[in-house]
């Protein structure tokens, strides 16, 4: 089973357009998905305890609020998601979204996920599920950044 999570929390909510996609390229490849959009009210990251997850993805759309005065940037914030969800499961995780693509390296090295996908994500999600159950050959990964031997790739 695949987990996506819409980490976006800025009001107004905005619906995770991104999410929906990886949901049908999921889907049409015979995967069991989940969505877990974090806006809406009462959706909580215990609720990632569930049985046979595979993979959890989560978006990371903005990297910041683009508003100088408050000049909110959201990689705390997201840091505090990956660990609450290593809290309540064990299953590798994976970044992806637009905010992600435009640091993706910096931004798995900081907040140490397992896997980043830059760019389109509908292809590359349903690979990288393939890959967990079997060979583990993520090069064959598009746009996949993962450690190998300590070494990002």
């Amino acid at each position: 089973m695949l987990t996506l999570v819409n980490t976006n929390r800025m009001s107004p909510p905005i619906a995770p357009v991104g999410l929906d996609y990886l949901v049908g390229a999921a889907r049409r490849a015979g995967i069991d998905v989940h969505l877990l959009d974090l806006c809406l009210p009462g959706a909580e990251i215990s609720q990632l305890a569930r049985r046979g997850v595979e993979l959890i993805g989560l978006s990371f759309r903005n990297v910041d609020d683009c508003f100088w005065p408050s000049a909110a940037w959201f990689l705390p914030e997201l840091k505090e998601v990956i660990a609450r969800v290593h809290r309540h499961s064990d299953a590798p995780i994976v970044l992806g979204g637009v905010g992600f693509s435009i640091f993706a390296r910096s931004i798995v090295e900081r907040t140490g996920v397992d896997f980043g996908i830059r760019g389109d994500g509908e292809e590359a999600v349903v690979r990288l599920i393939e890959e967990l159950r079997r060979a583990r050959r993520f090069d064959r990964v598009p746009g996949l950044v993962w450690r190998a031997g300590g070494v990002l790739r």
